[in-house]
Formats: C-alpha cells, sequence, structure tokens
C-alpha cells in the first residue's frame, strides 16, 4: 500500500470541455479528503484567480504557491479548509510582452470578455461537481480581484449566448452556490477610471498607451463596454449574490500600478448594495455569523503591486483570518 503524504499538489487538472492549454487548475489538499460526499457541509474551500492584467502568461495559477507556503508553515489556519484551488484562464493578446509575447494564432492567448469569465466559471464549476466544493472562499489579485466581482454580479456571464451555441443558455455559467467571502487585492473596479488617472498629464503617453492597449486587448477598443463590465456596475445585493456575507477591499499605499481610488469606488458601490463597511477590527466575527449581515472591511497593505502576492504572508494570514470568521 502506497502513502500519499500531505498537502498534496494536484497540478494542471483541465476543467473545460474541449479542454484549452491554460483552461487548468491546481489544487492543494491539507488533508485527505472524506469518502463521497466529499466534505462536509461546514468545510471551506479557497480560489484564488492570479492577477497580470488579463494578459501576462508570466502570471498563472503557481502565484498562489508563496501564500502557500506560510499557510501550510501554519496548519491550524487551515483547521476547516478542505481544499484549496488555483485557476488559469485564457488570456488577451499580448504580441509585445517582453520574454513571452503572445502570437495572434493561439487562440487560448488571443481571449477578450467575456471569455475570462466564463473560464473561470467553469473552473469553479469543475471544483463544485468534481470535488464537491460547496462553502468557498474567493482570493484575487489584479484583474482577479475585477473577475471574482464580475462572477458574483453576474457581468459576463448572463443573457448571452454560450461560445459553442447562439442561443442563450442561463444556467451554463451559474456558479451556484458563490463565495460566502472574497478578498480582493488591489483590484481593478472602474476601468474608465482607471485609463483617466493613467492619462496625461498624471503620466506619459508611453504608460498611458500601456493602460489604453490592457483595457483595448480585455475588453474591445468601444469605450462604452468599459462602464458596463466594470465592477462598480454591477449589483451586490442578496438577491443577486445571497451567499456573500463578507468581503475584504485591501490595497497597498506602496502599489505603482492601480491607484487607491479604485478601492474607494468600489466602497460606494457596495455601500449602495446594502454592504456594511466596518473600519477597525472588532466584533466583526460576530457580525459575520449574525443572518443577513454583510460585511465589508477594508485592509492597508505593505509593499508594490506584485510584491504582495510574491511575499504572500499578507495574503496567507487574510486568508486564516476569513476562514476563521466563516467558521
Amino acid at each position: 500500500m502506497t502513502s500519499t503524504s500531505y498537502p498534496k499538489h494536484i497540478p494542471l487538472l483541465p476543467y473545460s470541455d474541449p479542454p484549452g492549454r491554460l483552461r487548468t487548475l491546481d489544487i492543494w489538499l491539507p488533508r485527505p479528503l472524506e469518502e463521497k460526499p466529499l466534505q462536509t457541509s461546514n468545510s471551506l474551500w479557497v480560489v484564488y484567480l492570479h492577477g497580470g492584467a488579463w494578459r501576462d502568461a508570466t502570471k498563472d495559477a503557481t502565484n498562489i504557491e508563496p501564500t502557500l507556503k506560510h499557510l501550510f508553515s501554519n496548519p491550524s489556519s487551515l483547521e476547516n479548509v478542505a481544499g484549496i484551488a488555483s485557476l488559469n484562464y485564457r488570456l488577451s493578446p499580448y504580441p509585445s510582452h517582453p520574454s513571452d509575447p503572445s502570437s495572434p494564432s493561439d487562440e487560448e492567448r488571443n481571449a477578450q470578455h467575456p471569455q475570462h469569465i466564463r473560464d473561470v466559471c467553469d473552473g469553479i464549476k469543475y471544483l463544485q461537481q468534481e470535488y464537491g466544493m460547496k462553502r468557498w472562499i474567493g482570493v484575487g489579485q489584479s484583474c482577479g480581484a475585477t473577475l471574482l466581482l464580475q462572477l458574483v454580479a453576474g457581468i459576463g456571464t448572463k443573457d448571452l449566448p454560450t461560445e459553442s451555441s447562439k442561443q442563450p443558455d442561463p444556467q451554463a455559467y451559474n456558479t451556484s452556490p458563490g463565495p460566502e467571502a472574497l478578498i480582493l487585492l488591489a483590484g481593478i473596479y472602474n476601468l474608465p477610471l482607471l485609463l483617466r488617472n493613467h492619462s496625461p498629464p498624471t503620466c506619459s503617453e508611453q504608460i498611458a498607451q500601456i493602460y489604453r492597449d490592457i483595457a483595448t486587448g480585455a475588453f474591445g477598443a468601444d469605450p462604452s463596454v468599459y462602464t458596463p463590465v466594470s465592477p462598480v456596475s454591477g449589483s451586490y445585493t442578496p438577491s443577486q449574490w445571497p451567499e456573500g456575507r463578507l468581503l475584504l477591499l485591501c490595497h497597498s499605499y506602496e502599489d505603482e500600478l492601480v491607484e487607491r481610488a479604485q478601492r474607494d469606488v468600489m466602497c460606494v458601490a457596495l455601500d449602495r448594495s446594502g454592504w456594511s463597511l466596518v473600519m477597525e477590527v472588532g466584533d466583526e466575527e460576530d457580525e459575520v455569523r449574525a443572518e443577513g449581515r454583510r460585511v465589508l472591511n477594508v485592509r492597508d497593505l505593505k509593499g508594490k503591486h506584485d510584491w504582495v502576492w510574491k511575499d504572500g504572508d499578507q495574503i496567507a494570514k487574510l486568508i486564516a483570518e476569513v476562514a476563521g470568521r466563516l467558521g
């Protein structure tokens, strides 16, 4: 009889039909899963979405590994976590990438909204169907945070045809149950605001063009679509996102790529949807567990945009905290 050591890593699982090179996910199991049903109804999963401006192929599911190093060094932080998954998804074109430029013939690297978010939906459905994931926490960095909010708001997943059919299928991208909590790290929540804040004279024309290229590659050249695809335009009410209980909006003053204003405008949007902003750490645990309570926390991080995930310590502490607060 062979023994398996834990935590156990299962890499590059294909989640789409047909499979795609970038439509894979990695799973880490802190301990053996139970026989089917694979987990109790109280067990949590953590689902991580990497950043990279929807287009950078050097960012992928392995970006969670520094965070895992910290989590697995403190097993008590994962007492009620059944599994951790990190998703890859198709990327938008990046022909000018300095080390890994995209090719026009590569379908996996010429995606445009809503393909990114629909890949995320497919990955989550795979975890629900194959691993029995019921309760889960979403963790997103940069555009990964954007994708998680698009998911719970239904942006890019509702009233549109599936990729294999011309007819809308309202169930095709249904990922119910949704996450109970989201940890959002330096996300992009208002695309027009991002472009305005990175335009001359605030920055050079060269930098402004980089941001325009990101928006065009991910969402097309028509600026009129940038507002409706932005998470600030979504609804986060109980009727739209019934499972939502806790949301952490996190940002570092040292972030050189995404400005603090993105967090601020998302706070306003969540307030409109009835979320209660709690500024200080105190009795949030009881508030989160209270029936119908939807708690929003804002958190200040330290370090530059990519350093936060490359170090991983702050993210690991946030995951442990949220898992504990959800119980």
